[in-house]
């Protein structure tokens, strides 16, 4: 008696599975890449935005205590195709705009990243600088914000000084909401 074996096999899928997870990621990936604009889509860049644990490529959520947030963001550095190093003497630069003044939480531990203007000053911008460039950092830090309600931010990324290395500018906007 023979067995009849019509349908698909396990190994079909299986290959099937293997294509379509890169074309849906990639699909996934378009529209925030779409949106930036002019440069380089975080797919394709050296330097690129990094998916938070909270699935966005920033977060702002309330921190403990009155008007205070916190922001963070994950960049890393990809050397594909073919290797290539960070440029040397390059600045990663990485500017958060807020939807309203925010004092910069002197606190806060930043690492190699320089902060202008300084911590512990009010401002609606501030600019990250991480010289020299490295293969990536996380950017982690707590504001205090003016009044209680909605907070947004904004954040881009660019390379300064050097080198022909591509990067990301994927502006991403979280919203907390501060209590006073």
């Amino acid at each position: 008696m023979t067995q009849d074996n019509r349908g698909i096999s396990r190994r079909t899928v299986m290959k099937g599975a293997a294509w379509s997870v890169p074309v849906i990621a990639a699909a996934v990936a378009l529209p925030m890449a779409a949106a930036s604009g002019a440069n380089t889509s975080n797919d394709l860049a050296n330097y690129y935005w990094d998916a938070e644990a909270q699935g966005g490529y920033t977060a702002l959520v309330p921190a403990a205590g009155g008007l205070r947030a916190t922001f963070s963001t994950q960049i890393s550095y990809r050397s594909q195709p073919d290797w290539v190093n960070p440029p040397t003497g390059a600045s990663l630069v990485v500017v958060v705009e807020f939807s309203s003044p925010v004092t910069l939480d002197p606190g806060s531990s930043l690492g190699s990243w320089a902060p202008d203007p300084a911590s512990g000053s009010s401002a609606r911008t501030f600019t990250f600088t991480k010289t020299p460039a490295s293969f990536g950092d996380a950017l982690t830090f707590n504001v205090v914000g003016s009044a209680g309600g909605t907070l947004t931010s904004t954040a881009t990324m660019r390379l300064i000084g050097g080198g022909t290395t591509t990067w990301s500018s994927e502006p991403s906007a979280k919203t907390a909401t501060i209590v006073a």
